[in-house]
């Protein structure tokens, strides 16, 4: 099994970040961006999009999806789960996840036409894009906001899927890009903070 990753990556960090709170040890391959490695005829035959994470697992199969590698893993190790330990639980750490993923999605639309390091690797950044994706970012911080409630973490008082995508997005905003990201929703602020001081959440 290889994991190919790139360590300040968005999604890449999703698994980084779980692998860390999980305890599980996976070799890894880290891909040099900077020079394009990611686009090499090499790493291209292995993963067709060119973007990191890729696992390899012992059979030659190449999971190419950060949540697909997450839930794989969780399979094969599912003692300490972290995705819900009852329907219920399951069901709502779950609808959370894909609340973060949703905002992932959308806060790097944002980023991308709005951000000098994105925008100039973008054939036509677009402000009114990312005004329009930026009131969608708005949105979904709002309702996460209202989800976190008192808790420690967004599905409770033990980390989740949820939180390990969730932060990333979180991350990649406040310190890659120096944004004032989500300051304005006063939980989540809080929760990053928490977050940020595990070690899994250290680069």
């Amino acid at each position: 099994m290889l994991l190919y990753q790139f360590r300040k990556g968005t999604n890449p960090r999703r698994v980084i970040i779980y692998l860390a709170e999980k305890g599980i040890d996976v070799p890894r391959y880290e891909l040099d961006y900077a020079n394009g490695e990611h686009r090499s005829p090499r790493y291209l035959g292995i993963n067709p999009s060119g973007r990191a994470p890729t696992l390899v697992t012992d059979d030659g199969l190449a999971i190419t999806d950060s949540a697909a590698i997450v839930e794989y893993l969780e399979e094969l190790h599912p003692e300490r789960p972290k995705i819900g330990t009852d329907p219920s639980s399951r069901a709502r750490v779950r609808a959370l996840e894909r609340l973060g993923g949703d905002l992932v999605a959308r806060s790097q639309l944002w980023l991308w036409n709005r951000t000098e390091a994105f925008s100039a690797k973008e054939p036509s950044p677009s402000k009114e894009t990312a005004d329009r994706t930026h009131r969608y970012v708005t949105e979904l911080l709002d309702i996460l906001e209202v989800e976190i409630g008192w808790n420690a973490f967004l599905a409770g008082e033990e980390p989740t899927i949820a939180d390990f995508t969730t932060f990333t997005i979180f991350q990649t905003a406040r310190e890659r890009f120096d944004l004032p990201y989500g300051c304005e929703h006063p939980r989540l602020d809080a929760w990053y903070k928490r977050f940020r001081s595990r070690s899994s959440a250290d680069y």
